[in-house]
């Protein structure tokens, strides 16, 4: 008697939950955006980042996943002053930063129209980044002529490895059929001084 109460009720479960699993299955969309992200901040003297994106939504709610690439390349000046000549001199130096970075995300959808949706995202970030600082400098400066005769710089290589956290904001507007324009806005909070905002937009399409 036991065995046939637990079966029934299993079967009894199952006729419950049937149609909210077919309703989910009939409300799973996937779709996919490729953005071009503009760093706002100063951790690797700003840059910009290509990512791509994955996204599996479930009515109201979702999973994201993506992965970019940071290219920066900014100048640093180093400002020896001159007492004597009540002058400042100014060196200009290169410096250039690349970054993977790949992040896992919930998202929510309180707007989710035909052609119109909005994602609040937040979840984990993981990054991989190799920079080229200054380490050192030797220079030799003509002061009659105002000029460099010579400017040798010595580059420090680092990596570092960031881990943290995001969250975010994406809109996007479907302009034709499953074809959508996107803005999307980032902040990263990770560890070894990696924080990043960014900001950006691209095309996704929903498959």
């Amino acid at each position: 008697m036991k065995n046939c109460i637990i079966k029934l009720s299993g079967l009894l479960l199952l006729i419950l939950i049937q149609p909210e699993l077919i309703m989910a299955t009939d409300t799973t969309k996937l779709s996919v955006s490729l953005n071009y992200s503009i760093d706002m901040s100063d951790t690797y003297g700003g840059g910009s980042m290509f990512s791509g994106e994955t996204a599996v939504s479930f009515s109201w709610f979702g999973v994201k996943a993506s992965y970019g690439h940071l290219n920066s390349q900014y100048y640093s000046t180093l400002k020896v002053p001159y007492d004597e000549l009540d002058y400042t001199l100014e060196i200009v130096i290169p410096e250039i930063a690349f970054m993977n970075l790949g992040s896992l995300s919930l998202f929510i959808r309180p707007v989710n129209k035909k052609w119109i949706t909005t994602d609040v995202v937040f979840g984990a970030s993981m990054g991989r980044a190799k920079s080229f600082f200054m380490k050192n400098i030797d220079y030799e400066y003509d002061i009659e002529d105002e000029q460099f005769n010579y400017v040798y710089t010595d580059y420090h290589y680092v990596r570092r490895s960031h881990f943290g956290y995001h969250a975010g904001i994406d809109i996007t507007v479907y302009f034709y059929k499953n074809i959508g324009i996107q803005l999307n806005s980032r902040i990263h909070d990770m560890n070894n001084g990696g924080s990043f905002f960014f900001l950006g937009s691209g095309l996704c399409f929903k498959l």
